[in-house]
């Protein structure tokens, strides 16, 4: 092992992951011999991810790219340079040629595809495919990104670029045992590992959690996204650390659940067949709130999504792309953080 496994490049025949089953351990702030780009942004060291965004399964935790909070960032400030992105990949049309196919856009596509990004900061370990340009071509190698990694994510919220070298990402493989091979961090456990997984729907706003602050804002997609004010009360001498889904103002009270709601959830169909759409669909919450749904499967993998509550209490979130679910029953847990109410549903999936 050697350590062109913790840059930005990807493997090669001499230097990169030589098992079926390893996994890349890739610091913040390297670059190795095959990255696709100069850096076109700049990585943040000391990020600590939330003690809670952990699996209690012991492997990876899932989370949808839209949930609050799972992205951080600073207000006005943007960690990824979309401008030096497109132009150094218009200057050199065979990097760009593999850059496009890996994301499955053409090479005319590019300046249009990166205004629609959004630059972020991962605030958890996230296993990703990164690609490093080798032999003409994208060298695809499973990785995991250290917290503070700098990355574009798309419309859908899932990371496509890691910006300190303009490598392409796409969604991981995931392995039965993984292992993590290179340099690993202090704190590094598979526990705490993040899988990130698109919306069903675009995401016109991101509300990114500022580590400096405590506090969390909103920030408009794409290149000309505007940020919005803080909101939370986080302070920078003892800023909170709230995990995904749950911001700083809305730390659940100790004196249990709020008189005013009356939560209830229910999945369709019920039961119903792998490759089908299921919806969970949430009622008696208090209208505004933002509420965490974590995800029980039956073989024990734990995740995690969001569902927005309207003005009349009722909220929902679809589950698709189901064709590999496992059979059994999910559980879920459905939680409003500001005031601690809560509601259990389940579903069975037939073969």
């Amino acid at each position: 092992v050697t350590g062109g496994l913790a840059s930005c490049g990807g493997s090669s025949h001499k230097a990169g992951v030589q098992g079926h089953s390893e996994v890349a351990a890739q610091p913040v702030s390297t670059a190795g011999a095959n990255p696709f780009t100069p850096a076109v942004g700049k990585d943040a060291t000391g990020i600590k991810p939330p003690r809670a965004a952990v699996s209690s399964g012991g492997g990876p935790a899932t989370y949808s790219g839209g949930l609050p909070g799972l992205y951080g960032g600073t207000r006005n400030y943007t960690t990824c340079d979309a401008h030096k992105l497109i132009t150094f990949l218009e200057g050199n049309p065979a990097k760009a040629g593999a850059w496009a196919s890996t994301l499955g856009i053409q090479t005319s596509e590019i300046r249009r595809y990166v205004n629609k990004l959004t630059a972020v900061t991962l605030r958890t370990d996230t296993r990703v495919t990164n690609h490093g340009y080798v032999g003409g071509r994208a060298d695809a190698i499973q990785a995991v990104l250290q917290a503070g990694t700098a990355v574009f994510v798309n419309q859908y919220g899932r990371p496509v670029v890691k910006c300190y070298c303009g490598n392409p990402l796409t969604p991981p493989v995931l392995y039965r045992e993984p292992a993590y091979v290179g340099p690993l961090w202090s704190g590094f456990a598979p526990s705490h590992i993040t899988i990130i997984n698109q919306t069903t729907t675009i995401i016109d706003t991101f509300t990114l959690f500022d580590p400096g602050t405590g506090m969390t804002f909103p920030q408009g997609a794409g290149l000309g996204g505007k940020s919005g004010p803080y909101t939370g009360t986080g302070t920078s001498k003892s800023p909170a650390n709230p995990p995904p889904g749950q911001t700083p103002q809305q730390a659940p009270p100790s004196t249990g659940p709020s008189a005013t709601e009356n939560p209830s959830a229910s999945f369709s169909p019920n039961p119903g067949k792998v490759g089908d759409t299921f919806t969970i669909a949430a009622s008696g919450f208090s209208p505004g709130a933002n509420l965490q749904v974590t995800l029980t499967r039956p073989d024990g993998v734990v995740e995690h999504y969001g569902i927005s509550i309207g003005s009349d209490g009722t909220g929902a979130y679809t589950f698709t792309n189901t064709g590999n679910a496992v059979t059994g029953t999910y559980n879920a847990t459905v939680t409003n953080p500001a005031t601690g109410a809560q509601t259990q549903a389940s579903v069975q999936v037939l073969p």
